[in-house]
């Protein structure tokens, strides 16, 4: 029977003999990175003003794990006095979490679609201004007239 001590093992994806594998004792490990205080709250502010997203601003100040900046979030609350952030911020951050009702969303639907139909009213007017200048200058018909087959 052959030497099990020397058989290659599977370890991950990767075929390793027992005695080649090493545990990892001595490697840093990186979660033990501590932040100041101050350097937290300039990140959270920086989140919250910028509305960048929690992967996003985690890679901008150079912060391995975003789950560390989700534990910030939730030590350091929006309306923390230590975040200091200015009023018109705190009121907008907190209409985003707060859950709407079906009818504020269906106001808030009825403005968007009577704001497109403005839009939509000067893109015509635009239009028929267009053909009524190309009209015009090039002495031609462009729009068929009532009774035209």
């Amino acid at each position: 029977m052959p030497d099990r001590s020397r058989l290659p093992v599977l370890y991950g994806f990767r075929l390793t003999s027992i005695q080649g594998h090493k545990k990892r004792k001595n490697m840093p490990n990186q979660s033990s990175r501590s932040y100041s205080e101050t350097f937290k709250l300039e990140v959270l502010r920086d989140y919250y003003s910028s509305g960048l997203s929690i992967i996003a601003t985690s890679k901008k100040w150079g912060i391995p794990r975003h789950s560390t900046l989700l534990k910030w979030i939730s030590r350091y609350p929006i309306d923390s006095k230590s975040l200091s952030l200015s009023a018109e911020l705190l009121a907008d951050l907190k209409m985003k979490q707060e859950p709407k009702s079906r009818e504020k969303l269906l106001e808030e639907e009825i403005l968007r679609l009577q704001k497109a139909l403005e839009v939509e009213k000067l893109r015509s007017h635009a239009f028929k201004k267009l053909i009524e200048l190309a009209e015009k200058e090039e002495k031609i018909s462009i729009l068929k007239k009532d009774g035209a087959k």
